[in-house]
């Protein structure tokens, strides 16, 4: 009697349900924060100022960064996680104290960019610690549902009649609901750390990061980033400038184009290959972009956010799961933390830069040169990614 194919192994367990409701919790936080440029916008900041307060998170959470990775691989990942939580939480509390833009509005975006930076990178390190290998990819790409379907939160927001000033109490009021998240990490197991590896050292960790194979993905990173960092800025002020009655609706759509792709095609990358999904998804996002720059209605930004949600829906477990596969198991917490940093990076020069150009030359210019750097740097992505491999390196 021959033997039937071996059964994939599961994707989807007790362990990882737990983190993912954890994850959606916490991601209440970053994803209610995209409405703050409307209380800036609010309290009379230009552009750019709300590009440099929206960007002075990614200080606080590129400081931290170096520490994160360290103690990711280090002391693990569960307690990272917990201090994490306390602090977004605190940064949240501080938008109730802010009346008008100061230093207190950059002191509060600092210590949110610290706290979501802590857990971005936290939570995506040890989901890839719990989806099966061969299978990492759609494993990211459902965990990832957790993290955009909060989006959702912000055309509730509108549902719920909540304007501008509304919103001093009402991301306080969020922030108290992530705390809830830590109820459920106590069920989720952490990879066991190997007490006989080699001592951690700088050295050690950049030799490894600076690696040929990852050379593609932090390109794509930093492309996909910079991209995402101005529409996540600027899409909402653009359509409330163009007079959209609800502009925090563009991310009903985007959340609803993320979520459909990964819960109907999570499989699609590993089969069709990672760059080749990845490369489609990156254009999809870049023409979302240009869609956004020429919208006057509401319909046209629900089309840009859908195809913003469609390409965010793939390009980002594909870039994650190559930065997993490419890097070396023991500096897994390392690796994830240079990964998520990147984003920072990106949004720390990008959005207060963007905003700058849109108070210069218009909200459209800004979006139609954001998209056409968009596809330039996934050429760039292209001729990096050609003729590598996808081993694991341990």
């Amino acid at each position: 009697m021959t033997a039937g194919p071996t059964p994939e192994p599961a994707v989807v367990t007790g362990p990882f349900v737990r983190l993912w409701i954890a994850h959606f919790l916490q991601a209440l936080g970053y994803s209610s924060m995209l409405l703050l440029p409307l209380y800036l916008d609010h309290l009379g900041a230009s552009r750019a100022e709300i590009g440099a307060i929206m960007a002075s998170a990614s200080v606080g959470g590129l400081a931290g960064r170096p520490l994160i990775g360290w103690a990711l691989d280090t002391i693990g990942r569960k307690p990272v996680l917990l201090l994490g939580t306390l602090v977004v939480v605190a940064g949240m509390a501080l938008v109730g104290a802010v009346d008008r833009i100061g230093p207190l509005a950059y002191v509060m975006r600092l210590l949110v960019g610290l706290g979501t930076g802590t857990l971005f990178t936290g939570y995506f390190t040890l989901a890839a610690d719990l989806v099966p290998e061969q299978r990492r990819a759609e494993g990211i790409a459902l965990f990832g549902i957790s993290g955009l379907t909060p989006l959702l939160v912000n055309p509730l927001s509108d549902v719920l009649g909540i304007d501008p000033p509304d919103l001093r109490w009402f991301l306080p009021a969020v922030g108290l609901v992530i705390l809830a998240s830590l109820a459920f990490l106590p069920g989720v197991p952490e990879r066991p750390r190997d007490e006989n590896r080699e001592r951690f050292t700088l050295a050690k960790a950049l030799e490894a990061l600076r690696h040929r194979s990852l050379w593609p993905a932090w390109a794509g990173t930093c492309v996909f980033a910079g991209l995402v960092a101005v529409f996540m800025s600027f899409a909402t002020v653009a359509a409330e400038a163009r007079g959209i009655a609800a502009p925090a609706m563009v991310w009903g759509t985007y959340a609803g184009g993320a979520v459909l792709v990964r819960l109907f095609g999570a499989k699609l990358p590993e089969r069709l290959g990672l760059f080749r999904v990845g490369s489609v998804s990156l254009f999809l996002y870049a023409a979302g972009v240009w869609v956004a720059a020429d919208a006057q209605t509401g319909a046209a930004f629900a089309v840009a956010g859908l195809l913003g949600g469609i390409g965010h829906g793939y390009c980002f477990p594909v870039i994650t799961s190559q930065v997993v596969t490419r890097s070396p198991l023991a500096l897994r917490g390392v690796a994830m933390a240079s990964f998520t940093g990147l984003w920072e990076a990106a949004r720390l020069v990008v959005a207060p830069g963007f905003g700058a150009i849109a108070d210069a030359q218009g909200d459209a210019a800004m979006l139609r040169i954001a998209a056409v750097t968009g596809v330039a740097g996934l050429v760039v992505w292209g001729l990096l990614e050609r003729g590598q491999g996808s081993t694991v390196r341990s």
